[in-house]
């Protein structure tokens, strides 16, 4: 029992030893695009000979696991991924525990977590160590748009959004004067809209990196006319018009032709009776003596003589 416990001992204080540490001093690594990104690993062994099997290997973490750049601490060969060559590099001495890369210009393919390992052959051990690298990106210039009629008594959308932008941009709204409803990060809500919400309106996008703002002006009309229910309206008002204007010309006629008709007829019956004279007014009409008050001359009917033949 003794010796058991004596190689339990020994085994403990030999794995003590030879212990293998791997640490990433960063868990959170942000640099700007275009800018270079030191991504820091250390580790400790006390395993002084390396051996062919003795790797640092990096490891970017996506869907697929993919190794971007390897180094052997016994000869400090160096393998990259493609995507990296030209990029990345080991800045610190692997000799010493520092198992750190940069990487140069950076993209926001970029963004990710990596992870950090080492294996030391004399040891049969593997330790890894994670960080995030987080691309920043200054918001683009944001986009302004009004959604809606600048109508009196409608409702619009004030909407702002950059199409870039790490971390993701938080958006507010700085308004002069207007009512201002409900906010939104990227929408500015205005109801029932009146001449009071005219006004100036600025948006600003803003992260870690930068920011950048968009502005505009809103301005409020009366209801616009709708053009073709006013021409038909006014189309409408005129074939009316016509309409009245010619009936009421065919009524004047109409009175008009009554009018002349009673005149005649009223002249016609305000003429004098025509006279028919006897020939003895005939003769004082002719000489001078008639008068038309004169009392017509009853004469007694011819006697006939009796030597008359029949």
């Amino acid at each position: 029992s003794v010796s058991k416990l004596w190689i339990i001992f020994v085994s403990l204080f030999v794995a003590a030893v030879h212990a293998l540490t791997v640490e990433a001093p960063e868990k959170i690594v942000r640099a700007e695009k275009t800018k270079n990104a030191t991504l820091p690993c250390t580790f400790k062994s006390t395993t002084v000979n390396r051996q062919p099997g003795d790797i640092i290997s990096w490891v970017k973490r996506a869907n697929e696991h993919v190794e971007i750049a390897n180094k052997r601490l016994d000869n400090g060969e160096v393998g990259k991924d493609q995507n990296y060559a030209g990029r990345l590099s080991f800045p610190g001495d692997a000799n010493r525990g520092d198992a750190s890369i940069i990487i140069s210009q950076l993209t926001m393919d970029d963004n990710g977590t990596y992870s950090c390992s080492v294996r030391i052959s004399a040891e049969s051990t593997l330790k890894i160590a994670d960080m995030e690298l987080l691309v920043l990106v200054p918001p683009s210039n944001p986009e302004c748009k009004i959604i809606g009629k600048l109508e009196y008594g409608e409702n619009i959308n004030l909407t702002c959004n950059s199409a870039e932008g790490s971390p993701k941009p938080t958006y507010s709204w700085t308004s002069y004067d207007p009512v201002a409803g409900p906010k939104s990060p990227r929408m500015l809500l205005l109801k029932n809209i009146s001449a009071d919400t005219t006004g100036y309106f600025v948006c600003l996008a803003s992260n870690s990196a930068g920011q950048r703002n968009c502005n505009m002006s809103v301005a409020v009309q009366p209801p616009s006319m709708n053009f073709a229910l006013f021409g038909g309206i006014i189309g409408g008002s005129v074939a009316l018009i016509i309409i009245i204007s010619i009936g009421v010309y065919c009524c004047c006629c109409r009175d008009s032709k009554n009018n002349q008709y009673e005149e005649t007829e009223n002249n016609y019956h305000s003429q004098e009776p025509v006279r028919i004279r006897g020939p003895r007014e005939e003769e004082d009409y002719n000489t001078g003596k008639y008068s038309p008050q004169m009392t017509p001359e009853l004469r007694p009917p011819a006697k006939l003589s009796t030597n008359a033949v029949i």
